[in-house]
């Protein structure tokens, strides 16, 4: 038996060595192929990256493509006297001049355009009493909840600490840990922080919409006749009548009112010509779900050699879209 251990030993020794070489095979067999899918799906990302950021710069330039397209349109007015949106809810800078399309092609890809007049809606800085208690009066708010709004609002913006009688100053936003403001409303959203403001009044439309579009914080104060919705001049009190005149005045072909009949001055409807705008465009190569997008507040400034602008707000993102 002593004579055959050595035999066995070494057979037995030879078959688990062939055992371990097969397991290792199998192990290093197992992270080449793990390397590989990792090699693969890391190349997939670095490519996946690289299209997008290529895309994402592609439509920033398409983008800023449109918003100097819209700067050239406004500038170009040939009759400073007049704004209008048409019938087909158009901004018109003349009667003359065609509007911009909603969506224009260029090389590689299309912009959209939308251009909103500030002043054509109500500017809650500069709103006169009166009519800022008809607008409130015309959201369905009751008497008492009136003059807490008035007051409030009048002593977010004032710059005293003075509370009118319903109003609201430091002693009152202290406990949910800010102050007054003292100064003029930025953003619209501001209004959620003023006493007598919230929710119910930001979603007081008809149609069950926020009534924040109806509302600015651009311009003097003036409305303009000629781009007004027809929310904003319901909210002013303009019967269905006055507003029905007024909407039959913005054809391409009578483009507005020039002159403002004496009815509707007292409504805030001032100015037949506006100033301020938003800009709002969305870049996009063709082919890509990206969309590189810019919103922009300008003034719109007379100068001697026609208009300047001024940019008084500015933000851009990006956005991905499912085709």
């Amino acid at each position: 038996m002593c004579g055959l251990w050595p035999a066995f030993y070494f057979m037995t020794a030879k078959k688990n060595d062939r055992g371990y070489a097969l397991i290792m095979t199998i192990w290093i067999m197992v992270f080449l192929i793990i390397t590989a899918l990792n090699f693969t799906l890391s190349n997939r990302f670095s490519i996946a990256m690289v299209r997008n950021f290529k895309e994402q710069s592609e439509g920033y330039y398409i983008a800023m493509a449109g918003y100097h397209t819209v700067l050239n349109y406004l500038k170009s007015d040939k009759d400073p006297a007049v704004d209008f949106i048409d019938e087909k809810g158009r901004f018109h800078i003349d009667t003359e001049t065609e509007p911009l399309p909603e969506v224009i092609r260029v090389s590689g890809g299309e912009f959209r355009v939308k251009i909103i007049d500030e002043e054509g809606k109500i500017n809650i800085n500069y709103v006169n009493e009166l009519i800022l208690r008809e607008v409130f009066k015309n959201l369905g708010m009751e008497a008492d909840r009136i003059d807490e709004m008035v007051d409030s609002l009048k002593d977010w913006i004032d710059f005293d600490d003075l509370h009118r009688l319903k109003g609201a100053e430091d002693d009152y936003y202290e406990e949910y840990g800010y102050t007054a403001k003292n100064g003029r409303i930025d953003v619209i959203g501001e209004l959620a922080l003023i006493n007598g403001f919230g929710e119910d009044f930001l979603k007081r439309a008809d149609d069950g919409n926020t009534v924040l579009p109806a509302f600015t914080t651009f311009g003097t104060g003036n409305i303009n006749i000629n781009t007004a919705s027809a929310q904003v001049l319901r909210l002013l009190g303009l019967n269905e009548i006055d507003i029905e005149t007024i909407m039959r005045q913005r054809t391409e072909t009578i483009g507005g009112y020039r002159a403002i009949p004496a009815q509707y001055t007292s409504k805030g409807l001032k100015k037949t010509w506006s100033a301020y705008f938003t800009i709002e465009i969305e870049g996009r190569k063709r082919g890509s779900n990206i969309s590189y997008n810019i919103r922009s507040v300008v003034k719109r400034v007379k100068s001697p050699k026609g208009f300047k602008i001024e940019t008084l707000y500015w933000s851009e993102d990006v956005s991905y879209n499912s085709h």
